[in-house]
């Protein structure tokens, strides 16, 4: 919001500009309490650390076998066919577009 000061003959003297908080209190301690949360995750598996190193866990964890995802599979083979190249290359996948099939 800008407030406009003027003098007695209608010329502009001043004008002050004044700007909403960027964070607000709350913002803030929505910000603080993701941190905590992401700093106390395993770089490894992602779940509490916390947790993840109590000792009365041991043996509680399984890994299930991966499964595949479609859309990585043809990117990491296009990421091998550039390793000798310089870095900064941006790699994507995208959804190819089926082609309707015609009604007889």
């Amino acid at each position: 919001m800008t407030v406009y000061e003027y003098d007695d003959e209608g010329l502009l003297v001043r004008s002050v500009t004044t700007h909403d908080a960027e964070w607000t209190g709350e913002d803030l301690g929505y910000a603080q309490a993701h941190r905590r949360n992401e700093m106390g995750k395993c770089p490894g598996c992602g779940l509490p650390l916390a947790e993840t190193t109590n000792p009365d866990n041991e043996g509680s964890y399984e890994a299930p076998p991966p499964t595949r995802c479609h859309a990585c599979t043809p990117l990491e083979h296009r990421k091998s066919e550039y390793l000798q190249s310089p870095p900064g290359l941006l790699f994507r996948v995208y959804l190819k577009v089926k082609q309707a099939v015609g009604r007889g």
